[in-house]
């Protein structure tokens, strides 16, 4: 006698998997805490107090990130004196492009970092924590005594266990880890700004 066939459960609505993306990445962001944020903003100002370079960095999604980041950082340290030196390391197309052809992608990042000096800061964008060019470019900022940040997600990868501070977002989904860092960065940029502002 044949078992009796149960019915396959109805696929998710399309608002349902709109409305569990949002739920989940709501869910992520109470799990952080200040706390989670203000060493990476007291890290920053200490880097523009001692005349250094913030870098910011990341592949795909992350790359779009750090971009954003860093025009934040401008605008929001705009008023800082010393003003804040900023540079993206995702940006310059030709740069990467050139990196990439002559030295492997691996190495796109670190070989931006030729005049990276200790009172320079490095920070690493990426939801698997293991990019390679981003883990050379840290491994690179330890050699030199330079501080590190490292925004992350799945199980925070090599780049948790490279960078001096980090903030990991622990899902083992880009899209939401994605959302994430960028709402991280824009807390950041917040708590860079004058405290009157």
């Amino acid at each position: 006698m044949q078992a009796p066939q149960t019915a396959a459960a109805p696929a998710p609505t399309l608002k349902t998997r709109i409305g569990a993306h949002i739920d989940d990445v709501a869910s992520l962001l109470r799990a952080l805490s200040p706390a989670d944020v203000a060493p990476v903003v007291e890290l920053i100002h200490e880097t523009r107090r001692e005349g250094g370079v913030v870098y910011v960095f990341g592949n795909g999604g992350s790359a779009a990130t750090a971009m954003h980041f860093c025009n934040d950082l401008h605008a929001n340290c705009a008023d800082h004196n010393p003003p804040l030196r900023v540079q993206c390391l995702a940006s310059n197309l030709s740069t990467l492009l050139a990196l990439a052809n002559d030295t492997g992608y691996e190495n796109v990042f670190v070989g931006q970092l030729q005049s990276l000096a200790p009172e320079d800061t490095v920070i690493a964008i990426s939801a698997s924590g293991n990019s390679e060019n981003c883990v050379r470019a840290v491994a690179r900022a330890r050699e030199l005594g330079a501080r590190s940040v490292g925004l992350v997600g799945f199980d925070g990868g090599r780049l948790a266990e490279l960078c001096a501070q980090v903030i990991h977002i622990p899902r083992h989904d880009y899209l939401a880890v994605e959302d994430v860092h960028s709402v991280l960065c824009h807390a950041i940029a917040r708590g860079l700004r004058p405290a009157a502002a």
